[in-house]
């Protein structure tokens, strides 16, 4: 029994991502064990289908158990996303090796960590940083300043920096499996079209979208075309931001400048400006644009905007995750959790009640989780009242 670890949003499930279980066990993994993003995910908008219907996705698709991302993970930068993935399977205690997706050979994104954790590397960091680049701007040209621009190219391409984040949580973490980097094929990150069969989550999310089925179910998986189908037409998708926009807005302009202090990667005056921007925005688009700027991109202001509102602290995301919450179960997951008894470090349950009732960081967590899934169905074509998080099954594959 070997247990291959995976992280992922599933949004939505895809050839690529079916592939990617294929590949993972060609090289070794009898069962797959899935760490997937709840409602929320890390591009700091809600996911255009809930985590149910996605958590399904993944059964279908060849996964074995999914597990809940909780949130302030889920909705992090790369960094810390990374960080609670790779917590969450080292608590489990029997994930055995990790498959991620990459642009490049494992061997060159290794060759880039050692760049990363050498001491030559904070200098030039930090000079590239006093110029006025962008942290990830900054990262690339230091390797390339240390390393040479082949190297660093290898920091610029999405799957890899991803790829990178796994293998500096481990290290940080001190957990050892075997690595797998599945070589993406097909369409590249938010690239358009069908390129070798395969087609990009983002195009994926407009084809659907728009309804336009047949076009999508060229890149899905056929079984996953119909479970899409049934979620819009029932009205649980798609699920849009700007349905929840004056919802954001008055959370907003309710917080405080020491509440903005508190979020997730402020730094160098960026409360102040966010301040400035929620007084003056009235839309979410406006206020993303009079926040950003080239230090802060716009992907770093939604994720900022998102906790904001959620209520998610920088406090929470230097934790680790307090339990494992199981959101499905395939064919094989029940091998894992037998396993899961004997080798978990954490409580591990369906019900996120259950977990709640364990205190501490468990009921903070469980809680913060349950009160955005009431926020996320406001953003349904068909609204759901509270408590989905306390009442929604286990799926079952």
């Amino acid at each position: 029994m070997k247990i291959c670890g995976i992280t992922a949003e599933y949004n939505p499930f895809h050839k690529g991502h079916a592939y990617q279980i294929g590949q993972s066990r060609q090289a070794g993994a009898t069962h797959i064990f899935v760490v997937m993003s709840g409602n929320f995910v890390q591009r700091g908008v809600p996911a255009q289908l809930d985590k149910w219907t996605r958590t399904r996705a993944a059964l279908y698709g060849g996964a074995d158990l999914v597990v809940e991302l909780p949130l302030p993970f889920a909705t992090a930068s790369a960094e810390t996303f990374a960080y609670g993935a790779l917590s969450l399977m080292q608590a489990a205690g029997c994930v055995d090796m990790i498959s991620f997706g990459a642009e490049d050979l494992l061997g060159h994104l290794q060759d880039a960590l050692k760049v990363l954790f050498s001491p030559a590397f904070e200098p030039a960091l930090q000079s590239r940083l006093a110029q006025g680049c962008s942290y990830a701007a900054a990262r690339t040209r230091a390797v390339a300043d240390l390393a040479g621009e082949e190297l660093a190219a290898v920091l610029t391409r999405p799957n890899n920096i991803l790829g990178l984040e796994y293998l500096k949580a481990a290290r940080r973490l001190a957990f050892s499996p075997q690595w797998t980097a599945v070589l993406r094929r097909g369409a590249g990150h938010d690239e358009p079209g069908l390129q070798n069969g395969r087609m990009s989550a983002s195009h994926l999310r407009l084809l659907l979208e728009r309804g336009d089925w047949a076009e999508a179910g060229k890149g899905l998986p056929e079984i996953c075309l119909p479970l899409y189908q049934q979620a819009f037409v029932s009205g649980k998708g798609p699920v849009r931001i700007e349905w929840m926009e004056r919802s954001v807005l008055s959370v907003l302009r309710a917080r405080s400048l020491e509440q903005l202090e508190r979020l997730p990667d402020m730094s160098e005056g960026l409360e102040n400006r966010l301040y400035a921007g929620i007084r003056q925005a009235v839309s979410i688009p406006q206020l993303y644009q009079l926040v950003q700027s080239k230090r802060y991109p716009q992907s770093r202001i939604r994720r900022t905007v998102l906790h904001s509102f959620l209520g998610v602290t920088a406090e929470m995301q230097r934790e680790t995750p307090p339990y494992l919450r199981v959101l499905g179960i395939g064919a094989k997951g029940e091998d894992i959790l037998k396993r899961m008894k004997n080798t978990a470090q954490v409580p591990v349950s369906q019900s996120l009640y259950r977990l709640q009732n364990q205190g501490g960081s468990a009921e903070r967590f469980a809680r913060l989780e349950a009160s955005a899934t009431d926020q996320y169905v406001l953003g349904m074509p068909k609204p759901l009242p509270c408590g989905l998080d306390f009442t929604a099954s286990l799926i079952k594959g």
